[in-house]
This record gives structure tokens, sequence and C-alpha cells, in this order.
């Protein structure tokens, strides 16, 4: 089953992000916008695991969060990456507790390594993915980015609700022609 870590998204914040996706999709872009629930801070993504598994995994995030406190966090901004001109992942920035936050993420990576799973090579930037830019087809002529990059910079400073990260959870993905269906396995309170 293919599987992540992640802190849920509290409807407060979901709410803030459906306001500004519905702004941003009047752009025009070609985007696969995430649905508002589905919306969540991936930790580590596991890829496909074996139900067996669950159990070493189950403990791993336990010794992972183990000692971390909730997190204060806020929403502030969004972007994209690689860069603003040439935007293949439209995202909303995260302020607040980042340093305790990278910690956590950090010990996830630690945590899961000896299970077998390499750790990530890109230095950790929290975001919450908002869309995904389609890649044009070849042949297919692409579609201007302009009007989502100028969108994109007229929000980059918006600043959204404060909220509690509160909870871990080791997350089951289904992926279907609609998107992708979300499924808890296990979660961990934050102290």
């Amino acid at each position: 089953m293919r599987s992540f870590i992640a802190l849920e998204m509290p409807p407060e914040v979901k709410e803030f992000a459906a306001g500004l996706t519905r702004e941003l999709k009047s752009s025009g872009a070609d985007v696969k916008w995430v649905a508002p629930d589905n919306l969540h801070l991936t930790l580590k993504f596991l890829g496909e695991v074996e139900e067996a598994a669950l159990p070493g995994l189950k403990t791993a995030l336990e010794a992972a969060c183990a000692g971390t406190r909730t997190l204060e966090l806020s929403v502030e901004g969004c972007g994209a990456f690689p860069r603003l001109k040439a935007p293949k992942v439209v995202w909303l920035g995260l302020g607040g507790q980042i340093e305790q936050l990278a910690g956590l993420a950090g010990a996830v990576e630690a945590a899961f390594e000896p299970l077998g799973f390499a750790p990530e090579k890109r230095a950790f930037k929290p975001h919450l993915t908002l869309g995904r830019v389609r890649r044009r087809r070849k042949g297919q002529k692409a579609p201007p980015n302009g009007p989502l990059t100028r969108a994109l910079a007229g929000l980059a400073a918006d600043k959204g609700p404060r909220f509690l990260a509160r909870h871990v959870v080791l997350m089951k993905s289904t992926l279907t022609p609609r998107g992708a269906i979300y499924d808890p396995l296990h979660q961990i309170s934050l102290a």
C-alpha cells in the first residue's frame, strides 16, 4: 500500500487554502488542484509498503514523535517550485515553530532509515501543496504561466490562520481517477 507520514490540517487552514485555490483557478492555468480535504504537510513519503510492515512503521513513528510537543504554526504566503516564473508545484507556506517542525521531520527520517527508507536528499521545506501544473504532451503548445505567476506574486505575502499541529499520522494513499483518497492508519498525539 502507498503511504506517507503527515500532519493533517485543521478546518480553518483547509478553508483558507480553498479560498486561495479559487483565486488561483481564475488564472486559467492548467493545474491539478488538491482537494481541500486532502491538504496536509508531508513529513516523509514512504511509497509502497507491505501491510506486514505496519507494526514496525508504527513503532518507528512513535519513537520519532517521542518528546515532541504540539507545534504552533501559521499559514504564510504562497509560491511555486522550482520558481515562480516556471511553476510546477503551487504551494502554501508555513511559519511559526519551523525549527521544531524541521526537527520532527529529521527525527522521522532518522527513525525510518533503519527500516530501509532512504533519507530525503532535498532540504526540508515545509509547505502545503495546493496543486501541480500539468505537463504538456509532446507537440502540445504550453499554456502561458504568466497569469498564474502574477496571481501567485499577488498572494505571496498573504497570511492565513495560526493553528496547533497536535497529531502526526501514518497515512495510506489510494490513487483513483478522481484523485487520491487518504486513510489514517496510525495517529500519534504530540505532547
